[in-house]
């Protein structure tokens, strides 16, 4: 028997939400990128101790939709936190709650009844204590009890965060398996990856307009085998296509390059890649492409 809690993480693009679980789980299971709008997948973490096993789901941030696929992973995003025991609500210290905070926290308050915990992350890059403490009472006017702050260089904050959550677990039989860390798979873990090394090496315009998708993924029943795995970028234009490839096919090289390198380092395996750019059109508007892609 142990203490069990599902936790949501809901906010918008670029605030922390990977960072959190990443820094919790002690492992880099949500890719985390300069650009906003990262996240698509709800991914799941999960963590273990001696007493409690905690279910963190990561959400795509919310954010204005240009297209109807930013509409389909606002969706997602909500429809998560319906099932969830505690919503973590996470704004970054850097920024001004503005009109978009406001409206995702009525938008949480009408799509659930968890418990609401507000988290500011970022705080090593504000140095004044009264901003923070102006955010924080910004937060408990809006209806949070509790207002947490987490940030580089601050450890700590992570065990106060995971010690408050679990004034919020109840008991129960663990739902995961002690050593689990996350329910994907690797084949999740590889598109995610190589998606991380597209957006963190293209231009800043192309990488939301990409999908990625796992043609083979072999694991050889010899152990001291690579891992021999074939993907496809997929990209919304031929134009954009050219970009991904480069010149004499340079930037695929180095994507390919930067996704195998982390994939080596993650898998703890060695690694065969092989890569290649599709174009389909326009998918980031149409609901049967949108739905192939898996999102």
């Amino acid at each position: 028997m142990k203490k069990v809690c599902y936790v949501g993480l809901i906010g918008r693009p670029n605030v922390g939400k990977s960072t959190i679980l990443n820094n919790i789980l002690n492992f880099d299971l949500s890719i985390v990128t300069h650009l906003a709008q990262t996240t698509r997948d709800n991914i799941k973490g999960i963590y273990n101790d001696h007493d409690s096993q905690l279910i963190f789901i990561d959400t795509p941030g919310i954010h204005k939709a240009e297209f109807l696929l930013s509409e389909k992973l606002n969706e997602k995003s909500y429809s998560t936190i319906k099932d969830v025991d505690l919503v973590l609500f996470v704004t970054a210290a850097n920024e001004k709650l503005g009109t978009g905070d406001k409206y995702i926290i009525n938008k949480i308050k009408e799509s659930t009844k968890a418990n609401l915990i507000a988290i500011i992350t970022k705080i090593d890059l504000v140095n004044n204590k009264e901003i923070l403490d102006e955010k924080a009472s910004q937060l408990k006017e809006l209806g949070f009890n509790t207002v947490l702050g987490v940030g580089l260089g601050y450890n700590q904050s992570y065990y106060d965060l995971i010690d408050e959550i679990k004034n919020y677990a109840y008991d129960s039989e663990p739902i995961y398996e002690e050593d689990q860390f996350s329910d994907v798979s690797l084949r999740f873990m590889a598109k995610e990856i190589i998606r991380e090394a597209a957006i963190n090496n293209l231009y800043h315009e192309i990488p939301h307009s990409i999908s990625i998708d796992i043609d083979e993924f072999i694991e050889d029943e010899d152990d001291r085998k690579p891992y021999k795995i074939s993907a496809t970028i997929f990209v919304k234009s031929e134009s954009q296509k050219g970009i991904v490839i480069g010149k004499s096919g340079s930037k695929i090289k180095t994507i390919s390059m930067s996704a195998r390198q982390k994939m080596i380092n993650v898998f703890q395996h060695s690694i065969v890649l092989f890569l290649r750019v599709k174009v389909n059109e326009n998918w980031v508007d149409d609901e049967q492409k949108i739905k192939r892609a898996g999102y």
